[in-house]
């Protein structure tokens, strides 16, 4: 899952809200965040977000939007499962955490 949005603190925030409603239902989770160690590069984060989600893992990815194309259609062709939300207080990112919720786990 690819969290967009304008402002890094509206990414992260709701990256870990998310990642820790799925953890509090026994999903297995993982946020794969540039500050806190991880890669900053989109396509290499894209590839072990497939790799993750290919093993059942969800993989959480706060990011701005540059490379989001390409990991996009990287996902598409192997045919992994994709989503990506923007998170932000503006009327063009209305997704809810309730209906991101429901995307992942199959009750929306």
């Amino acid at each position: 899952m690819w969290v967009t949005g304008p402002t890094a603190a509206d990414r992260r925030g709701a990256a870990y809200a998310l990642a820790e409603r799925l953890l509090a239902e026994q999903h297995r989770v993982e946020v794969l965040d540039r500050l806190n160690g991880h890669d900053t590069n989109p396509e290499r984060i894209g590839l072990m977000a497939e790799v993750l989600a290919r093993n059942g893992i969800v993989a959480i990815v706060p990011c701005a939007e540059e490379g989001v194309p390409t990991v996009r259609e990287r996902h598409a062709a192997s045919g992994t499962r994709y989503v990506e939300v923007c998170a932000s207080v503006q009327p063009e990112c209305a997704e809810t955490a309730e209906a991101v919720h429901g995307l992942l786990t199959g009750r929306g």
